[in-house]
């Protein structure tokens, strides 16, 4: 009985506070009853906020704009030798050539047998560097850029063009004259005083990783080489404005230029007819005086 009484008494107690408590919220909009405690805005329930440890998504080093997750610290040059002649092959096809201005201009299928022929030349021939970027999550390693880079001599354009008289293809005779206008107008042979040209034909990077990093340092790497290899003169012909930039960073010389329009066939049609902003060809060098020695190797600490 007395637990009874107890319990009543409790009960009682408990509503007596809750109208002593509607007293005050009453003038801030707060509705009460004997029974139950309403509350209207401008109060608000307070939630509790659960923050997440960021991930390394979160946390990257280049702007929103470029691709998540891709560090340039994790890419690594290397040298390519026979072993790696079909892996290169398959870049090409993949993200060289479809981007290529002096080839898509031509509208050139991919099974043209032109195509084929600068492909195997490419894979297995010439000064190849490969840059190969580290996936962490996997272990594995992704080719994203290859840069390719042969000797031109002064006889080069002559033999391109006697070539390309006895080539019933338009688009492969179009692009042998082409190359050997690019090779005699700059006339850097005489200009340099050179007896052969390091000249980089491809210098290709991955659609995904395209302005990060990749080519120029691809470019520089090679022009290290050349220059510890006592290359007198390195040209790059910039068929794109990326690779344009890419030479400009790399502290190379402009020394000339053409607009694709002015580049016409013997009838005097246009030939190329790239998409924007691809309307010019540059040709970019870098000297070396033979003179000068190469930098010294960094000697060990100890």
């Amino acid at each position: 009985m007395n637990l009874i009484k107890s319990v009543v008494a409790g009960v009682a107690r408990s509503s007596q506070s809750l109208k002593q408590f509607s007293v005050p919220l009453r003038c801030f909009g707060a509705k009460s009853s004997d029974n139950a405690l309403t509350l209207t805005p401008p109060f608000t329930v307070p939630s509790r906020s659960y923050s997440r440890k960021p991930s390394t998504c979160d946390i990257c080093l280049f702007p929103p704009d470029k691709r998540p997750c891709f560090d340039i610290r994790t890419v690594t040059i290397e040298r390519g030798t026979l072993c790696h002649a079909r892996m290169i092959r398959s870049f090409l096809y993949t993200h060289f050539w479809p981007r290529e201005p002096s080839v898509a201009g031509l509208w050139m299928s991919l099974d043209c047998p032109y195509l084929d022929v600068l492909t195997d030349k490419y894979a297995n021939s010439g000064d190849r560097l490969l840059a190969f970027e580290h996936m962490a999550r996997t272990g594995e390693r992704k080719l994203v850029g290859v840069t390719v880079a042969n000797k031109i001599h002064p006889w080069v354009p002559d033999e391109l063009e006697d070539w390309a008289h006895f080539t019933y293809s338009n688009p492969e005779r179009n692009r042998m004259y082409f190359c050997a206008h690019c090779y005699r107008s700059p006339n850097l042979f005489n200009k340099y005083h050179v007896k052969y040209i390091y000249d980089v034909e491809v210098l290709a990077t991955a659609a995904e990783v395209t302005g990060q990093g990749v080519g120029t340092k691809l470019l520089r790497t090679l022009l290290e080489h050349a220059q510890e290899l006592r290359h007198p003169l390195v040209q790059v012909v910039a068929t794109s404005q990326y690779t344009s930039k890419i030479c400009e960073k790399c502290g190379m010389k402009r020394e000339w230029t053409m607009d694709y329009s002015d580049f016409v066939d013997e009838k005097g049609q246009r030939v190329f007819f790239p998409r924007r902003p691809h309307h010019t060809v540059a040709i970019y060098t870098k000297h070396h005086d033979p003179k000068v020695p190469p930098p010294q190797p960094c000697l060990p600490p100890f």
